[in-house]
């Protein structure tokens, strides 16, 4: 079997389950789960219990996403949402805690790092504070369980009253430069699992975005779906506790959207609601007309299916300004009241949608679902990996990563010209989305002869877990004819040095999105400085921005990284010329 597994640490050195499990069951005697102001308004004793209610009663839920960089300006914003949008006759049922990354990193430690400009929690008081400012159901997702604090934030969301707890998919995707704990983050990762399964009859559920996971990474569709699977194989099957899903960010297609949450909704043997369906955030960009109707058209889909199939999703419509900056409080409002149309128009939709063949494509999705885990399972059981052991098969599949897995496992068609040479069962919208902004940048290039930047040596990344646009950027350079070097996602500093000496390069190219584009960029110059490697020709892209000064919301920091002497141009039309002209060669 010719798989590369890239291991951080020895998986064979994690304590065995029964030592990891009698460990979490003392952990959770300890905890008292605390009573929020939504479970006395709603008498429930979890969000899983209101969600069943609402399902039952055919009613919408809706999500947002909130947070700021202190707990007393969020709490302030938690306020406005709430009072604005009871005053306007409408309402909210959940809301997502935004944490900043440093809430991911043991205390301890926190000293050694800058925040990007979230919410960070400093004492237990501010945790339990989180549902005693509105009858609002608080989400815990970034940088919680998967993170190198799994264990205690876990510990202190239940405290606080929080019943939903993530970002299972954060485990494989985010990283922490500087802390090298990986053998650490891999074990109280699956610890943490086992306290929430220890909750599980009170209703308490582990959230798990796919987006935001290896889930972004894969092609096709039903290879996502079935590492969906494994995902509830780990967390359900081992661990003994529940999960909800979570998905949409990266599905631009309206009726995929459906279609993926009927087939989710089949290979969930517990029936737990799910979290929440994001907005399509792939078609937001700086035009608000555009951006208006984008919402429109993914939420239209997404409450038509909640109608006709409950499975306990609530529905999330994004502030029009998310691709500009973090939304205030009114945007956010904006949105929730849009949606509010949305939810009293989608009936008229969902009775003439084909469900019929809806449920034969979700079904189609979950053949090859089963064909993706099946072959997954007999690998790694191939691989000398426990398959009974939550932490080995976590560890290995990370080391392997989704490219490796889709090529060798995908459930699509062998065929050698197709991506990753697989013909998909169903193409992912990212993949959709990046042909055709590929093409579009390859037609309005100049250059007659293929690969004039044939010889040239480019290294790429994305300094977070969102790899859209450094996806672009790698594969029209690639097309353009230069040999890139591609670091993936959430990549260090010092990794990008080292491949810039190994490979002989001078030009990185690198994608920014959460809000830490003048301080990576800034840290980058300095590691480069300090390896001599002044000649190298540094290319940043995506959301430019950053908290500054104390600032509460992220600033533009375009014309900071300029006079850094990074390039900021942010625009994949011109990057090519961009390259070749640092490597002496003009497309003119």
């Amino acid at each position: 079997m010719d798989i590369k597994i890239n291991r951080r640490f020895n998986e064979k050195e994690l304590p065995d389950m029964k030592t990891i499990k009698a460990d979490a069951k003392k952990i959770a005697s300890d905890i008292t789960i605390g009573e929020t102001l939504f479970m006395k308004k709603y008498g429930v004793r979890s969000e899983a219990e209101y969600k069943r209610n609402m399902m039952d009663a055919g009613k919408i839920m809706k999500h947002s996403v909130i947070g700021w960089n202190s707990w007393s300006v969020t709490e302030d914003g938690i306020r406005k949402v709430y009072d604005s949008l009871v005053e306007a006759g409408s309402s909210i049922d959940r809301l997502g805690i935004c944490c900043d990354w440093i809430m991911g990193v043991p205390e301890e430690y926190r000293n050694r790092f800058q925040a990007s400009g979230s919410l960070i929690f400093h004492s237990q008081e501010e945790w339990n504070a989180i549902g005693q400012v509105v009858p609002v159901n608080p989400h815990l997702g970034d940088h919680m369980i998967g993170s190198l604090n799994s264990v205690e934030n876990v510990t202190n969301g239940l405290t606080a009253g929080v019943t939903t707890i993530g970002n299972l998919a954060q485990y494989f995707t985010y990283e922490y430069p500087g802390l090298d704990m990986e053998g650490y983050r891999t074990e109280d990762y699956v610890k943490a699992m086992a306290i929430m399964g220890e909750f599980k009859e009170r209703g308490v559920c582990m959230h798990c975005n796919l987006d935001d996971g290896y889930g972004a990474q894969f092609h096709d569709v039903a290879n996502l779906l079935g590492w969906a699977k494994l995902e509830r194989y780990i967390a359900e099957d081992l661990m003994g506790g529940r999960v909800a899903h979570c998905y949409g960010n990266l599905f631009s297609d309206s009726m995929l959207r459906v279609v993926f949450n009927r087939a989710i909704s089949m290979i969930d043997k517990y029936h737990t609601p799910g979290t929440f369906v994001n907005g399509n955030t792939i078609d937001y960009g700086s035009s608000l007309p555009r951006n208006y109707a984008a919402l429109t058209s993914y939420a239209i889909a997404d409450v038509a299916c909640q109608l006709t199939y409950p499975s306990g999703y609530a529905v999330a419509p994004v502030p029009y300004t998310e691709a500009i900056r973090i939304p205030a409080p009114e945007e956010i409002v904006e949105a929730q009241l849009s949606m509010d149309m949305v939810i009293e128009k989608a009936p008229y939709y969902a009775r003439y949608m084909d469900w019929d063949k809806i449920n034969a494509d979700a079904e189609l999705l979950v053949t090859g679902a089963n064909v993706f885990f099946e072959r997954v399972m007999n690998a790694l059981d191939d691989l000398g990996v426990d398959t009974s052991h939550a932490g080995e098969i976590a560890a290995v599949l990370k080391a392997i990563g989704p490219e490796q897995l889709e090529v060798a496992f995908g459930a699509g068609g062998r065929e050698k010209e197709a991506m990753r040479g697989r013909v998909p069962i169903r193409p992912t919208s990212i993949v959709q989305t990046i042909q055709k902004i590929e093409n579009d940048a390859l037609a309005k290039q100049k250059f007659e002869n293929e690969g004039p930047l044939q010889g040239v040596n480019v290294v790429v990344g994305s300094t977070d877990v969102h790899e859209f646009g450094k996806e672009v950027i790698r594969n029209v350079l690639r097309k353009a004819g230069a040999t890139v070097f591609d670091l993936g996602t959430s990549v260090s500093i010092s990794e990008i040095a080292d491949t810039l000496v190994e490979t002989g390069s001078n030009i990185v190219c690198m994608s920014t999105y959460n809000g830490m584009a003048y301080s990576f960029g800034r840290d980058l110059k300095a590691a480069l400085a300090d390896a001599g490697l002044t000649d190298t020709h540094v290319l940043m892209g995506g959301r430019l921005n950053e908290a500054m000064d104390g600032s509460d919301v992220p600033i533009d920091v375009t014309d900071k990284l300029i006079k850094m002497g990074i390039n900021a141009d942010n625009n994949i039309d011109t990057i090519v010329g961009t390259v070749g002209s640092y490597s002496g060669i003009s497309l003119q």
